[in-house]
């Protein structure tokens, strides 16, 4: 007898939060306006990498997404927050990097008007 597999993890959110929902939007804004503000290039340059992070995780999200689901990777509530914090962490430690070089380029676009 076969049976089927039925998920009883009850739907709260139709999709799982965006990494700006996480972090907020205020917060990259107050931090970039902070560091402009006080001339401090290390916080200026750690705002880009947030900026930078947040473009690659809607990237990795986008990519996320394209990905059909089959039986074997399921599809609940619970995976889809658990790829999506890791993606998260994934957009977070490539910009630390500097392998992409987003960062570098808003930053040195920022300095050039200070």
């Amino acid at each position: 007898m076969m049976v089927n597999s039925v998920s009883f993890a009850p739907k709260i959110m139709s999709a799982t939060p965006s990494y700006e929902e996480t972090v907020g939007k205020k917060d990259f804004s107050r931090c970039l306006e902070s560091a402009i503000n006080e001339k401090n290039n290390k916080k200026l340059y750690t705002a880009c990498q947030e900026l930078e992070s947040v473009f690659l995780n809607k990237v990795l999200d986008s990519m996320r997404q394209s990905i059909p689901r089959g039986e074997f990777s399921g599809q609940s509530f619970a995976t889809d927050t658990f790829e999506s914090m890791l993606y998260t962490e994934y957009a977070r430690s490539v910009s630390k990097t500097g392998s992409l070089g987003i960062a570098d380029a808003i930053y040195k676009q920022l300095t050039s008007q200070i």
